[in-house]
This record gives structure tokens, C-alpha cells and sequence, in this order.
């Protein structure tokens, strides 16, 4: 196979993936006699594959649209073909392709370079003989929705958008509220879905591992004038339906385009499928959709249209911001935090390797206590951080049992223990403080500062209290 064929493998076209598999009633509509051509293309220096897929030639020029792919798992061969099925049968030329991968990484990626990669597929689209230049647009998916109107903003080439499930909310803001929803949905209770997704996007982007954290689309879409077509599933868990949907309308409204269709399909999520979210095997993207695809990009440019808007859906909870509203709330303090927990409760250790090495005599003062205050004082914080990236990257809270995800659980109790190892070290170093002499007084000293940082630290992410 060769490895332009291998691209379908990495078409994804939300913010999991917009792909039905090969089963199911999609699956069971009869093949087009269409065919699928392999296409190269160059853009910021790098050659760029793709595929087209065309429907059944009529001897006319059809519309085009470039298919911009959202992040996510890639779905298999079969499952692009079998989504590209329906939309070659609504008698649109596609273009589909593989996404760069310099430049683009889970901590990485620039949506403006994103755009040109968009625009210069748009270009090689309209060169087909088989394509009306007049009618080429772009449709984008989940992050592919905030790709796709930057790159209509910089070219009149891009004749309308299809937008899907896109988000009228910065990436971070976004990511913070689907953490959020799939926290609750977990049943984990207490304050992990009250918090905790908040405030470790927050971390991560201050750290600036969040790539394009604030990215905010409501300046591209005010400049946008051609003819949008914008989708959202009632259900949808991964971007704020309503608030996304309130936020592009006024967007349009403000540029003065009146040429836009918002459509709410009930009871499915961001992936258009019934199957709501989780993108699992069974999961079929409603014909519907196809159906009102084929008949809106038909439909242009002979046809004008006024503004038409669905009734928003239900959402359950809004988004917050996610900038810090307080001081301590910031990156910067957070560093300070745990910059402070590495040289107190690490340099513990590290003067009493010292001390062996110059094979000092006698025991440390209080040594248990101080022990127990080091070891669980650097592990709670460092296990906090881990914990914190694995809910990120792998959207789920771990394992739930009685409302307790369990590897937060193992950080709380770290840290309630070290917390009493802290009162405890304080308690027997005023008994006994008339032996704790020099240099052991510093080392002490520093452990408990630590152990009292960690206390404002541990309310500040919910570790005390449930």
C-alpha cells in the first residue's frame, strides 16, 4: 500500500473523529460509481496528500469542498471510505487530506500554518476540470471549525464553510468544559468535576504546553462573508453547543452576513452520531446531515438565503474562563509551590546522603516524622502533576468507585499524610527542641516550611476536603 493510501488512516474529522464505521444501516446503502484519486499538493514548504473522491460523472463541473480534519485517534481506511460514501452521493467533489506532521503535536500546532495547508488544498481543487472554481469551499470539523474560517478570511477563493460541532470558545476554555462533563458523566464526585479540570488546563497553559490555549475565532468570523452552513448535536459533551452557537450567530451578525444556516440535529453529539461522545465502533453519523449537506452546497450560489436559526439546545453547564482571576491561582505561583516542596523535602534527603558520605556521627533529631514529612511531601505534588496530565491526555478520571476516582484518591491521601506528618514534626520538635542544634535546626526548618506551603497548596486543588 502505498503511503499516500496510508493517509486514510489519519483522517479525522472532529474532535475524536466524525467517522461511521463500515456497518449499519450507512453501510448497507448501495456504493456510488464513483472513484477516489490520490492527489499531491505543496504548502509551506512541505508536499501535502490527499485523496478525491468524485461521484459519478455527468460531464459537468461540480461544487468542491476540502475536507480540513479535526484532532483526535485516526480512524481506519475503511471508516473514511465508508463516510466519504454519503457525501460523494450528495454529487460534491472532495478533497481529502493527510494533515502535516511537522508542526503539529499534542503540545504543538499553529492554526494559521493549519489555514495555509486548507488554502492551498482549496487551490489545488479548483484546477480540476471536474470542479466549478466558483463553487469551492471549506468544511470543517471540531478544531477543523476553527481552522477552516481563518483560512476563508485570507481568500475569496474559499465560496462558503460547513462548519461542524464548532466551538465558539478559546481551545482551552473548551477542553476545561469537555474535562468537565466527562468528570460528572464519570460519577466521580466531590471536587475533581467542580475543579479540577479548570484549574489543570490553567496549569498547562500557563506552562505553555497548551498549544493556539486562547485562540479566539469571534475576529475571523466577523470577517467572514461567504455563505456558512454551522451543525451541532443537542448532546454534544466535547464544545458548549448553545454558548458556541450564540457566539457564531453574532459573530455573522456583526459582519453583516445574513447568509448562514445554524442547524441543532437532537439527540446526538459531536459526532453527529447517536451514539453521543464516546466514538465507539457502533457509531453512525445520521443521514440527515448528508442529506441537508448535499442540498445547502447544491443550492449555491444561484440561491439566496436568509439567516436561519434553530432553537438552541440544552446545556447543562457553562464554560468558564479559564485566565486566573487571583494571584494564586497563576502558573507562576504554582511553580513557586512546587520549586519550594523539591528543595525541602528533596534537600532532606539530599543532606542526609551528604552526612553518610561524610560519615557523620549520630542519628538526626526526630528522623521518623521528618521521613514521613519528606517522602509524602514530594510525592503528593509530583503525583498531583502526573495525575493531572493523565486527565488531559486521556479525557477519563481514572477509575470511579463510590464517587472516588480512585488515582486522586491515592494524591489525597498522600497528602493528608503528610499534612499530619507536618503537625506531627512540629509537636515533637517543641518538646524536644532544646536537642535539635545547627545545621539539623536548618534542615527541620526548611521540611516544615514546606509542610506549611503544602497546606494552602492542598485547599487550593481540593486535596483536603471531598
Amino acid at each position: 500500500m502505498s503511503a499516500v493510501r496510508k493517509f486514510l488512516d489519519v483522517f479525522a474529522v472532529a474532535a475524536m473523529s466524525l467517522v461511521p464505521t463500515a456497518t449499519g444501516a450507512m453501510a448497507q446503502q448501495p456504493r456510488p460509481a464513483g472513484s477516489a484519486q490520490e492527489v499531491s499538493f505543496p504548502s509551506n514548504g512541505e508536499t501535502l496528500h490527499g485523496m478525491v473522491f468524485t461521484p459519478p460523472g455527468t460531464g459537468q463541473r461540480r461544487p468542491g469542498m476540502v475536507l480540513v480534519s479535526g484532532s483526535g485517534p485516526e480512524p481506519s481506511a475503511e471508516q473514511v471510505r465508508a463516510f466519504m460514501e454519503p457525501l460523494t452521493r450528495t454529487g460534491v467533489v472532495s478533497l481529502v487530506y493527510k494533515r502535516r506532521t511537522a508542526g503539529y503535536s499534542v503540545t504543538e500546532r499553529s492554526y494559521s500554518q493549519l489555514a495555509d495547508d486548507a488554502l492551498a488544498a482549496v487551490k489545488a481543487l479548483r484546477a480540476r476540470d471536474d470542479v466549478d472554481p466558483e463553487r469551492v469551499g471549506l468544511w470543517g470539523a471540531s478544531e477543523g471549525a476553527w481552522v477552516a474560517p481563518l483560512a476563508a478570511s485570507r481568500s475569496a477563493d474559499v465560496r462558503f464553510l460547513v462548519l461542524i460541532s464548532a466551538s465558539g470558545v478559546p481551545p482551552a476554555r473548551q477542553t476545561a468544559w469537555q474535562l468537565t462533563n466527562s468528570v460528572h458523566r464519570s460519577g466521580a464526585a466531590g471536587s475533581i468535576p467542580d475543579s479540577l479540570p479548570l484549574k489543570g488546563v490553567r496549569l498547562v497553559a500557563g506552562l505553555g504546553q497548551f498549544p493556539e490555549a486562547d485562540y479566539d475565532t469571534v475576529p475571523v468570523l466577523e470577517r467572514t462573508r461567504a455563505p456558512v452552513l454551522a451543525v451541532w448535536g443537542s448532546e454534544d459533551h466535547t464544545v458548549p453547543p448553545a454558548e458556541s452557537m450564540t457566539t457564531v450567530r453574532r459573530a455573522l451578525d456583526r459582519a453583516g452576513n445574513d447568509d448562514y444556516t445554524l442547524k441543532v440535529f437532537p439527540g446526538v453529539g459531536h459526532a453527529l452520531s447517536r451514539s453521543s461522545d464516546d466514538f465507539s465502533g457502533a457509531a453512525a453519523i445520521i443521514p440527515e446531515f448528508f442529506d441537508l449537506v448535499g442540498q445547502w452546497v447544491g443550492s449555491l450560489p444561484d440561491q439566496a438565503r436568509q439567516a436561519s436559526v434553530d432553537p438552541m439546545p440544552q446545556q447543562d453547564r457553562v464554560s468558564a474562563p479559564v485566565t486566573p482571576q487571583s494571584w494564586y491561582e497563576s502558573t507562576g505561583f504554582q511553580l513557586v509551590a512546587l520549586s519550594v516542596f523539591v528543595v525541602a523535602f528533596a534537600g532532606y534527603f539530599c543532606v542526609a546522603a551528604v552526612r553518610k558520605i561524610r560519615r557523620r556521627a549520630g542519628k538526626p533529631v526526630l528522623r521518623r516524622p521528618a521521613r514521613l514529612l519528606a517522602i509524602t511531601g514530594l510525592l503528593a505534588p509530583l503525583a498531583l502533576l502526573g495525575y493531572v496530565v493523565t486527565l488531559l491526555l486521556s479525557r477519563s478520571p481514572g477509575t470511579v468507585v463510590g464517587g472516588f476516582a480512585l488515582p486522586f484518591l491515592v494524591v489525597r491521601i498522600l497528602t493528608l499524610v503528610a499534612l499530619a506528618a507536618t503537625v506531627a514534626l512540629a509537636v515533637m520538635w517543641w518538646r524536644r527542641r532544646g536537642e535539635v542544634h545547627g545545621g539539623e535546626r536548618i534542615r527541620l526548618g526548611l521540611l516544615l516550611f514546606g509542610g506549611v506551603v503544602l497546606v494552602p497548596w492542598s485547599l487550593y486543588w481540593g486535596l483536603v476536603f471531598a
